[in-house]
Order: structure tokens, then C-alpha cells, then sequence
């Protein structure tokens, strides 16, 4: 029997959906063995198709106001995530609304679960970065009616905000940079693009905006890589095996970028002489490396405000706040210069097919 109401599964429905009691979905859910495994699987079937979760615990919360919101981003490791919760955090507290957060290790499913528990814990509102979840995931937000909205990405969900940037247009602008600087021949070391809808749109707005101003495909290398410093400079020493005349690299992070400078230190690469570098972020390290990093800046800070702002407005007056648009900015320093090579797209040598490492 399908549910019929829009208002949050009861264990009542989750009971009519499986075809038995209350009182057995209850035993299933609380992980009592006794019941017959078809019987479980049914009630997990059914508890999952209607996006339940046990309410005890929300229902109590909501009914007093938990004052409190989830936000779950992809690692700590990065301080341009922290900047926006920082920013988060503060605007939130100016209302009296906690915080709870949680990292998903850029895995979706783990994500779901996250989801789950904030659901559980009477969470009035998420933050979620990206545009890319699980589809079960959306549908148990909108479900228990609790709003949520997309950071670092301007795609929102069906109900939810997005208060992020152009990650296409983040492409476009360091390809067009490195192009009127002369670069014909350009690698990128982008991010892990599954289930990462912002890498692969920097991807592509580098590489489409480059073969629209005339540079072949078979001068642009991509390789796809974990945001680790040493992977920067593994990508770097393949980038140069593979491709060495490449006299420009964007890379889909600061700390990639990172990498990218310790390996052409240590080689005797000049940077920009030899190579121009330029990262993504604005990172801390971004003013600290050798030469300093040439990069796009973020706008971390004005995320975790709209953020809030979203969260915090009343339900009438979120509609105006769907689609703000902070950009990203070009800051330019010494990691980036003219290219001395002559070379010209004509006369590329075929370049390595899109990589993972």
C-alpha cells in the first residue's frame, strides 16, 4: 500500500507498506533477530522506499525547536571548507542555531548516513557541498520537510538553494588566463571527477574553452587526482614524461598546485620561466610556496554566509535566495608568466587520455 500523505513517514506507513504490525517493524528496526528474514527484508524495503527514520528522537527535538543545523562537507584536510563553516558557524550563532558537522570523504553513501543521523538528531536545516547526492538522500530531506542547500556550486535541488560559484566558469577564466599568456600546449591536474560534479566542471570548462579558442585536444593533458600535495607532484613528473613540452598547468587545487611546484623545484624546472603553474582555491599555502602561487580565489566566506542566510530566513522568503551568485576571482602572482615556447597547437604530439591515479 502506498503512502499517502506528504508529511513525514510514521511507523505506521513503513507497517503497511511491509504488510505486517507496528510492533514488528519496530523489532526490525531496533535489530531484533527474532523476526523471519523475509519479513526484515520487506520492513527494510519498505522503511527505505518511504525515506523513514525513527522519529522518536526528531519528533521531540522539532516539536521544541532543536536550534540546531547539520552541514556535511568532503574532508577536513582543506582549509577552504573551513573558511566556510567558519563563516557558517558564525552567522548561525548570531540566531542561536548550533551547528553539527560532519565529513563524508567525498563518498555519497557515506553522505546518506550522515544525512540519516541529522535527520534523527532533529536537525532544522543541512549544508551540503555540491550538487551531486544520492537521490535517496534529497528525498528524506524533503520528506521530513527540512530545508537544505548546495555550497560550492551553483546547480540547487529541486527545493533546496544553491550558493555557490561557477565551477564551469572557474574553467573558463584559467583557460582563457594561460591562453592570452601565450600557453598552446596545457595540462590540468583536476580533481577525482566521479560523483564530483564540481571537478568535473572545472574539466570541462578548462578544456572546452581552450579548443574553442583553436587549441587542439591533443595539447591539453588531464589527469585526475586525490587533493594530496604528493599526488601534485606524482601528476607533475607524469605530466612531463608524457607531455614534455607542456608550458602550462591548471591545477583543480592549491594544494595539487603545491605539488606541482615541490617537483619542479626539485627538478630544475623553472617556475614561470619553463612552466606557469596556477591553482584553485586561494588557499593559506597559496602565499607561501616558491614562487608564490598564481590561483583562483574562492568565495568561501560569502558561501557559509548565504548559507545561513538561507537557513535562518523564513520559509516565504527563501525563494529569493535560490541562486546568489558570489564568483570566483583570478589572483595573480609569481607562480604564472608568458610563454617562451614557440610551440603551436598544430604541431602537438597526441596527448594521454584522461587519467586517474
Amino acid at each position: 500500500m502506498a503512502k499517502t500523505n506528504s508529511g513525514p513517514t510514521k511507523l505506521l506507513d513503513v507497517a503497511l507498506r511491509a504488510q505486517c504490525s507496528a510492533a514488528t517493524v519496530s523489532r526490525v528496526l531496533n535489530g531484533n533477530r527474532t523476526v523471519a528474514p523475509d519479513i526484515r527484508d520487506r520492513v527494510l524495503r519498505a522503511a527505505a522506499d518511504l525515506a523513514y527514520v525513527p522519529n522518536g528522537s526528531a519528533k521531540s527535538l522539532r516539536s521544541t525547536k532543536s536550534r540546531l543545523a547539520g552541514a556535511i562537507i568532503p574532508t577536513l584536510d582543506h582549509a577552504i571548507y573551513a573558511a566556510m563553516i567558519e563563516s557558517l558557524q558564525a552567522r548561525l550563532s548570531e540566531r542561536d542555531i548550533s551547528l553539527i558537522l560532519s565529513t563524508s570523504l567525498y563518498d555519497i553513501d557515506v553522505e546518506l548516513e550522515q544525512i540519516r543521523l541529522f535527520v534523527e538528531r532533529g536537525a532544522e536545516a543541512v549544508v551540503l557541498v555540491g550538487a551531486i547526492h544520492r537521490a535517496e538522500a534529497i528525498k528524506l530531506l524533503e520528506r521530513h520537510n527540512i530545508p537544505y542547500v548546495f555550497t560550492h556550486t551553483n546547480q540547487h535541488g529541486p527545493k533546496g538553494a544553491a550558493v555557490g560559484f561557477d565551477n564551469y566558469q572557474a574553467g573558463v577564466i584559467a583557460a582563457k588566463f594561460l591562453f592570452d599568456l601565450g600557453h598552446r600546449r596545457l595540462g590540468m591536474l583536476a580533481g577525482i571527477t566521479d560523483n564530483n560534479d564540481r571537478a568535473t566542471a572545472r574539466v570541462k570548462g578548462f578544456t572546452e574553452t581552450l579548443a574553442g579558442l583553436g587549441v587542439a585536444r591533443a595539447a591539453i593533458s588531464v589527469i585526475e587526482l586525490p587533493y594530496r600535495i604528493e599526488e601534485g607532484r606524482a601528476g607533475m613528473q607524469t605530466l612531463f614524461e608524457t607531455v614534455p613540452h607542456v608550458t602550462a598547468v591548471f591545477c583543480g587545487s592549491d594544494i595539487l598546485a603545491a605539488g606541482a611546484l615541490k617537483y619542479c623545484n626539485a627538478a630544475g624546472i623553472a617556475v614561470p620561466g619553463d612552466v606557469s603553474v596556477l591553482g584553485f582555491d586561494n588557499h593559506e599555502l597559496a602565499g607561501l610556496t616558491t614562487p608564490e602561487l598564481s590561483t583562483l580565489e574562492v568565495p568561501a566566506k560569502e558561501m557559509g554566509r548565504l548559507a545561513a542566510d538561507f537557513i535562518v530566513a523564513e520559509p516565504g522568503q527563501r525563494i529569493h535566495l535560490r541562486q546568489p551568485q558570489p564568483e570566483v576571482r583570478l589572483v595573480i602572482r609569481g607562480s604564472t608568466g608568458p610563454s617562451r615556447a614557440a610551440t603551436t597547437a598544430s604541431d602537438a604530439e597526441p596527448a594521454p587520455p584522461l587519467a586517474k591515479r
